[in-house]
């Protein structure tokens, strides 16, 4: 959590998880506030995009597959809308052309479940970081 330390301090990031699995939702909320992260969790794609500002800062975490609007086309209407998270896009099935759709809708990361904790803490951090980065440039 060093990293986050080097930040500027007027950067006030938000982890934004987007998971249909009430179960699963919490135990990825609990795991990144242990980190020292603010975090807001939400039900739906839908639901997230209601109540987000497309100039929030920090990084998205989706689920692939959700009821409703699926994680792949949250990044397309975040794009659409002109949301600049980071997005880390998490399944437990992957495939090649899943993949680069993800990637070609701006997915920053992409991790297949099962994933251990530490490649979900490096890339929360690694997309903040990234977040922090393209924000001071402009």
């Amino acid at each position: 959590m060093q990293r986050l330390q080097k930040l500027p301090e007027y950067y006030q990031p938000r982890v934004y998880i987007v998971e249909d699995d009430e179960a699963v939702r919490d135990s990825c909320a609990m795991l990144i506030q242990s980190s020292g992260l603010s975090v807001e969790a939400f039900s739906s794609a839908e639901e997230f995009l209601r109540s987000t500002a497309a100039d929030s800062c920090g990084c998205l975490l989706t689920d692939l597959q959700l009821t409703g609007c699926n994680g792949l086309e949250l990044l397309k209407q975040m794009k659409s809308a002109g949301y600049r998270l980071s997005a880390i896009l998490v399944s437990g099935s992957l495939d090649p052309t899943t993949t680069g759709c993800a990637v070609e809708e701006g997915a920053f990361a992409i991790l297949e479940k099962p994933y251990p904790v530490q490649s979900l803490r490096e890339a929360v951090i690694t997309a903040i970081e990234n977040d922090s980065q393209q924000r001071t440039c402009k």
